[in-house]
């Protein structure tokens, strides 16, 4: 296996050599003997700000591959403590001893299935990025945290969470409904809920942290709160997410029982069960803020700076609606964003580029559609 050396954030990489791998002038990273997808650069960069914010005395890069996560938490977050980097490929293992080595940093490299080494360890934070979902895995990466531990969780199975895809939607997840309009939230919603009942097991409550979609995964930062109490008051932020399929008018709420909408009387969609309480925490969030001042060497330094502002602007509304989907529902034609959102004091949505949160009730919503659709 050929090896070349990459630059990601303030480390250095040996990673196998795509051209290799490729068929027909196309790579994917899974066709290589180690995972490693420049893709998800941006994820990285994120988390270590994140982790950076969190400070955990230990950390476990559950499924490390080429060791990228947990070498640049070291290097960057500046964790101290023991940082465990942890794949059952032992191809993986070799080249994470060797990307180690070629940053000078230590971490204790380990051969295992995830599954099991989450249920062997006490850390402070545990990140989870499988190939795929991450269901499978989520009640032992709980089980893996200490008090007040801190998950980190990936998710690219966006058909099972969004509900394009009922049967995984069930199995994976247990949710039960239809896809919604404002799908890209409520899939996060729904894996927030899944996270909620894992935890509650284990007499754990949840507290989101900061949650995002991008490009084509999900990023949660779950903080643990134990006590059974605490487990309680998370379950009861679980609830239903409505769409009037005549109207549009889209809720949240904690009642599993709503079936005409409040609004024009239609038929309501629903899916659920999801987390109908905040994604994000402020005081994360603004933390963050403060401490990416000293990380403007990131190649997505702008991109992090501009979603840490989207995501504290959007945290106090529901869920978003999409303007195409109301301009054809009122057969109007679709109004500019910007004259929307100056008439309805709304703003734009990270999850889509065609939606927008607003705290204006329902009718006003559809009267600034209207007006501003005139004046395209």
């Amino acid at each position: 296996m050929k090896l070349i050396e990459v630059i990601e954030g303030k480390v250095r990489l040996l990673v196998p050599d795509p051209s290799q791998f490729s068929r027909e002038g196309k790579f994917d990273p899974a066709w290589s003997p180690v995972f490693y997808n420049p893709r998800m650069t941006f994820n990285r960069d994120v988390s270590v700000l994140a982790v950076s914010v969190v400070s955990p005395p230990s950390v476990l890069d559950a499924m490390s591959a080429t060791g990228v996560r947990g070498i640049r938490y070291v290097v960057e977050s500046r964790i101290e403590g023991e940082v465990i980097l942890n794949d059952k490929n032992p191809v993986s293992v070799e080249l994470i001893s060797k990307n180690l080595e070629l940053n000078g940093v230590k971490g204790k490299v380990v051969k295992s299935d995830a599954n099991s080494l989450m249920h062997q360890v006490k850390v402070g934070y545990t990140d989870l990025d499988p190939f795929g979902s991450p269901a499978p895995f989520l009640f032992s990466a709980i089980s893996s945290l200490r008090r007040k531990g801190v998950l980190g969780v990936t998710a690219t199975d966006l058909s099972a969470l969004e509900g394009k895809s009922r049967t995984s939607s069930r199995r994976k997840y247990g949710v039960s409904g239809s896809k919604l309009s404002y799908s890209k939230e409520a899939g996060l919603r729904v894996l927030l809920a899944k996270i909620a009942r894992e935890a509650s097991v284990q007499e754990k409550g949840i507290k989101p942290l900061m949650g995002f979609y991008h490009d084509y995964y999900y990023r949660l930062f779950v903080k643990m709160e134990d006590g059974a109490k605490r487990a309680d008051r998370s379950l009861e932020s679980l609830g239903t997410l409505y769409e009037c399929g005549l109207c549009g008018y889209s809720f949240m709420s904690v009642e599993g029982c709503e079936r005409k909408c409040p609004v024009c009387g239609g038929e309501l969609k629903y899916y659920g069960p999801a987390w109908v309480g905040e994604l994000n925490d402020q005081e994360f969030l603004e933390e963050m803020k403060n401490k990416l001042t000293g990380f403007s060497y990131l190649q997505n330094f702008e991109m992090i700076s501009k979603l840490l502002e989207r995501l504290g602007m959007e945290n106090r509304f529901g869920p978003y609606y999409r303007v195409d989907v109301l301009a054809s529902r009122l057969k109007v034609n679709m109004p500019s964003m910007f004259s929307l959102l100056q008439c309805l004091d709304g703003v734009r949505t990270h999850f889509d580029p065609r939606g927008f949160k607003t705290s204006r009730e329902f009718p006003e919503v559809i009267e600034c559609i209207k007006m501003s659709s005139a004046r395209t």
